[in-house]
């Protein structure tokens, strides 16, 4: 025998039917919802603040029908709305936390 503490490969039936396990399907809603804001927050976010720097650079294509203060304004935009998502996305998933774990506790009664 080792002094190192083993991990067990398998996981025993009795854990997997235990009803504090289970997450319900409306949970798991709210988890997609959450991963999808911060998704595509951070993408959003993450898209703007490229263009807005290639602008800044100069490397960026010049708008064609439009004026650098108004490219440069939707980008502005769309960098905030990517904040806005993420931050909705962080709300979304403390809730769905929330709803995790009040659900764990009334199973475990």
């Amino acid at each position: 025998m080792s002094a190192v503490p083993s991990i067990p490969l398998r996981v025993s039936p009795e854990t997997l039917t235990t009803r504090a396990t289970h997450v319900r399907a409306q949970d798991r809603w709210f988890d997609a919802a959450a991963a999808l804001l911060l998704t595509g927050g951070v993408a959003l976010f993450a898209l703007g603040r490229k263009a807005l720097t290639a602008m800044a650079n100069g490397s960026y294509p010049a708008p064609l029908g439009e004026t650098w203060v108004a490219r440069a304004d939707y980008h502005a935009a769309q960098t905030q709305w990517g904040i806005w998502l993420t931050v909705a996305g962080v709300a979304v998933a403390l809730v769905s936390a929330a709803r995790h774990v009040a659900h764990r506790r009334t199973a475990a009664r």
